[in-house]
């Protein structure tokens, strides 16, 4: 549990050091002036992630698995959630994103209220189709931005910000299974989830924008990703699946972590690219 703690603290690090500072460390009208749509996708993107991120770590909680850490991540992704919602609202070029901001907040608002009491098996059968929602709407943002300039690198930057969503999602439908809830579907969206991860894995690394620093970046992910893998499909009895628990927590930290610096590499390079 040494290494998910590492993971945890690196992660919050990790969230002010590939985002903008202006997003988390000034007040709203700084954020307008400097976010730019490279920015806006991965901003956006991570918010995709963290409404599957928010689950894992309810469904941990709920069960007992590494409550403390599962504590942290929770509170520590919920605010991270909101300050981003407030710097995207202060940068909404098109009709479309202010559109799917607005969805995207209104989608928030109905899953909050769940996430204010103690975790229970009861709210996280409410919870399934509200952060499945939740999820659709931060994906139409990230679209959104994407489709302002329609710049390919923002485009790569999109689809690299999927496998930070990813990574959270498998994690989220394991928790599911090992708490015996929705077992049939979670096992369905396991396995389209780790054929999503891989092919887009091969689109990045495949993709004529992808600079040597990119591909390395692919390359960190494929060697944690490997592990990972192997443990969520060890097993198929929820039983037998609390008992690697631990580690698939901890897992997902790790490829969380790697898919940040793909999507931070993406993000400066169109941010460098001629306009």
């Amino acid at each position: 549990m040494d290494r998910l703690r590492f993971c945890i603290w690196f992660l919050a690090g990790l969230a002010f050091a590939v985002s903008p500072p202006s997003v988390y460390a000034e007040a709203p009208q700084a954020v307008t002036a400097r976010m730019d749509t490279a920015s806006a996708v991965n901003v956006a993107g991570r918010q995709r992630m963290l409404s599957q991120r928010i689950v894992k770590a309810y469904l941990m909680q709920g069960q007992g698995i590494a409550a403390d850490d599962a504590r942290t991540i929770l509170r520590g992704s919920i605010d991270q959630f909101e300050s981003q919602l407030v710097a995207l609202k202060t940068f909404q070029p098109t009709p479309a994103v202010r559109s799917a901001v607005a969805n995207l907040e209104g989608a928030w608002k109905a899953c909050k209220p769940l996430l204010t009491a103690a975790p229970s098996k009861a709210d996280a059968v409410e919870f399934y189709d509200l952060n499945e929602a939740l999820q659709q709407a931060a994906h139409s943002v990230t679209l959104a931005y994407e489709g302002v300039n329609l710049a390919p690198l923002d485009h790569l930057a999109g689809i690299a910000g999927r496998q930070r969503m990813l990574s959270q999602r498998m994690a989220k439908f394991y928790f599911y299974r090992t708490w015996e809830l929705y077992d049939a579907p979670a096992e369905m969206e396991l396995h389209l989830s780790r054929a999503h991860f891989t092919a887009v894995l091969n689109q990045i690394e495949n993709s004529p924008l992808a600079s040597a620093q990119i591909k390395a970046s692919v390359t960190r992910i494929r060697r944690e990703w490997e592990p990972y893998q192997q443990i969520l499909f060890a097993n198929r009895e929820p039983a037998k699946m609390r008992r690697d628990a631990l580690q698939v927590a901890e897992l997902s930290e790790r490829v969380l972590a790697v898919s940040e610096e793909l999507v931070a590499q993406i993000v400066a390079e169109a941010q460098r690219a001629p306009h």
